[in-house]
């Protein structure tokens, strides 16, 4: 697997390039495989713009940060954990 290094220091886990549709958005379910993949929830979109012929710009790339659906739902678990105590 690649990992990108964050502006603050982290590592993030790079899960791919894919031709999704553009409206991709924050909230959104993509399953990665065959059927029985992975499937992700988007956190955060981020868009790349070129300015085109000088009257327009046109989106030429889409960063997506995901999370898996099921590293979620333990997070949701162990946060609901900790609110009880």
């Amino acid at each position: 697997s690649i990992y990108s290094l964050a502006e603050d220091g982290t590592m993030h886990k790079v899960v791919g390039e894919f031709a999704l549709d553009k409206s991709t958005n924050c909230g959104d379910f993509i399953e990665v495989g065959d059927g029985n993949g992975t499937e992700y929830i988007v956190q955060k979109s981020r868009c790349q713009y070129k300015y085109a012929g000088g009257k327009r710009f046109i989106m030429v790339r889409k960063i997506l940060e995901v999370k898996e659906v099921k590293r979620l739902m333990v997070e949701k678990e162990v946060q609901e954990l900790f609110e009880r105590r």
